[in-house]
């Protein structure tokens, strides 16, 4: 009998920004399947980076698709959200 390979969950991530690097009123999401939050994180400043964008990082929130709602991830090193562009 073979062995499943032991595969990592992907998670669907938000990351909540502004969309001027200055205080904006309106909050906008961007949307990422990733691993971990930091992951989803970098997809998010290398999209910005491509676009040539400056934006206010504000939070990560991770779906938990067992209680159907978004739960806050932004508890990592919160001078990785600072900064608004690359």
């Amino acid at each position: 009998m073979k062995k499943k390979k032991s595969v990592e969950k992907v998670f669907e991530y938000r990351v909540k920004y502004n969309a001027e690097s200055t205080h904006c009123v309106i909050d906008n999401y961007h949307y990422f399947m990733a691993k971990t939050a930091g992951e989803a994180l970098i997809a998010h400043k290398s999209m910005l980076k491509k676009h040539n964008l400056c934006v206010q990082d504000i939070s990560i929130e991770k779906y938990n698709p067992y209680s159907k709602k978004w739960e806050d991830e932004t508890n990592f090193d919160k001078g990785y959200l600072d900064g608004c562009c690359l």
